[in-house]
């Protein structure tokens, strides 16, 4: 009965040490605003936390007139968007954002994939364990 006793407190501590080193880091960047400087920010945050934490899963969010960030016509970031691409950084824009903006799918970089709500992909990432992080200097 002790060597079971120990063998299971053995397991149960091995357990939760394994589950402890297999954390999983997610991020979800909300990002509406048309100023460059916050737009910006984001592209420098998510290279920050790339540096530290190389396996997070990172998302940003394009909204509102944060979506003409991820325009093919936007020079400033156009480069960043490629980067953060083949950095493995999931980008977004949304549809309703797109509609009220009278933006058409042609005018995104290739980079991105539209979502139909960035309302709703935020609420089901916070559900999934997804860390919420608003765009800001």
């Amino acid at each position: 009965m002790i060597k079971f006793s120990i063998t299971l407190i053995i397991f149960v501590i091995f357990s939760l040490c394994a589950s402890a080193q297999q954390t999983k880091y997610k991020a979800v960047w909300d990002l509406s605003s048309s100023d460059t400087t916050i737009q910006a920010a984001v592209f420098r945050q998510m290279n920050n936390v790339r540096a530290e934490i190389p396996d997070a899963e990172l998302e940003v969010v394009f909204h509102g007139k944060g979506i003409y960030t991820a325009m093919k016509d936007s020079v400033q970031f156009k480069s960043r968007i490629k980067i953060a691409k083949e950095m493995g950084i999931n980008m977004v824009v949304c549809n309703n954002s797109m509609k009220r903006l009278k933006v058409e799918l042609t005018e995104l970089t290739a980079e991105v994939v539209v979502v139909p709500s960035a309302m709703v992909e935020l609420i089901k990432k916070q559900a999934q364990g997804w860390s919420y992080i608003k765009a800001a200097q």
